[in-house]
């Protein structure tokens, strides 16, 4: 499986800067709706709330942010909303939990492509693997995982970027297992591994600050396990902003089985590391209506950029998901959302096939 291009992760920790002068555009008095393609209470409508809180400040004018969810479909009824229908006269801008995947083995449940909206800014968002302590013969450390013998994995949609991640390290990791999709939501997953139904999950950092530690670890019911390496220029490393969560990452536990040097290759493990590197950069991701008016965007992107220098904003993010906000804002996001179309006919198979089996 070969790609065409490899995506810098290292984007996420970037700005991107923005050229001439915006235009005087002002949006006083006016409302802008901020679009979240998933329900009430989950961890996107969390984060998006809190920049609703903040972003009106940086837009010209201060308008008002008004908040619409708009949940289903894998969260593809909000994109594809924002992509078919939302006015792009720059007064409706979505907030969403994307899933690239869709849009590589075209989904028919994905009217639009990601590459077809205008971009405006994308925040990372680790993922942190969590178990029951309970299952045979016990998972006291992450790498008792390795002991285990058969567990479900709860998981959302069968498409969605968490399933597919959750069965792509687990079957690199050569762990038996059997996968229960179609929860709507990580929290929902969470109740689930309480309840015994699943032993096995993952979930945002938001989700796993806001209703997996107070749940399930702080309890003592389950194990943190693992979080994504950071791949930055071909080198793999630890998220720094992780320490306090007790995990390790993917490849120490890769390690632990196979010698301390080894790597993983082949299809599964090209696969995983595109679809790490594009949601581990943008996990959350801003865009407008596709052919909004240019100095809208370039507004939305300005505020976004201020947004990410805001001390209230930092402070109220850092509090609620348990780290300070990493934006990619701009063309620098465009540029990653862009290198969908440029994947190989191969790899797009090859990955349509995985998914699908």
């Amino acid at each position: 499986m070969k790609l065409v291009k490899t995506l810098a992760a290292g984007a996420a920790l970037m700005v991107a800067g923005f050229g001439p002068a915006l235009a005087q555009t002002s949006y006083e008095g006016e409302q802008v709706t901020l679009l979240i393609n998933y329900g009430a209470g989950g961890s996107t409508d969390v984060e998006g709330r809190l920049i609703a809180n903040h972003l009106g400040k940086h837009i010209p004018g201060n308008p008002d942010i008004i908040v619409q969810n708009m949940p289903g479909g894998g969260g593809n009824i909000g994109s594809n909303y924002l992509g078919t229908s939302a006015k792009a006269d720059g007064m409706t801008v979505g907030f969403f939990t994307w899933n690239p995947i869709d849009q590589i083995i075209d989904a028919p449940g994905l009217m639009i492509k990601y590459n077809d909206f205008d971009f405006v800014a994308g925040i990372s968002q680790p993922t942190i693997f969590y178990m029951r302590k309970d299952v045979e013969p016990g998972v006291e450390t992450p790498e008792d995982l390795l002991k285990t013998s058969g567990f479900k994995a709860g998981s959302l949609s069968p498409t969605i970027h968490q399933t597919v991640r959750t069965r792509l390290a687990l079957d690199i990791l050569e762990v038996p297992f059997n996968l229960v999709s179609g929860y709507k939501g990580l929290k929902d997953v969470a109740t689930a591994v309480l309840q015994d139904e699943v032993q096995l999950s993952n979930g945002s950092l938001t989700s796993y600050s806001s209703a997996i530690i107070p749940m399930l670890i702080e309890p003592g019911l389950a194990t943190p396990l693992f979080h994504f390496d950071v791949e930055k220029d071909g080198a793999f490393h630890p998220d720094p902003l992780l320490d306090q969560y007790n995990t390790v990452t993917f490849l120490d536990l890769y390690r632990a089985k196979h010698g301390a040097d080894a790597m993983p290759s082949g299809e599964n493990w090209e696969a995983l590391r595109l679809i790490n590197n594009i949601m581990e950069a943008m996990y959350r991701s801003v865009f407008m209506p596709p052919n909004s008016p240019d100095d809208a965007v370039e507004i939305m992107r300005a505020a976004f950029q201020a947004l990410s220098e805001d001390p209230d904003f930092i402070a109220d993010y850092a509090k609620t998901v348990g780290i300070e906000p990493r934006m990619t804002v701009g063309d620098t996001g465009q540029e990653i959302i862009n290198e969908l179309g440029d994947l190989s006919p191969e790899f797009v198979e090859n990955f349509k096939a995985y998914v699908n089996q």
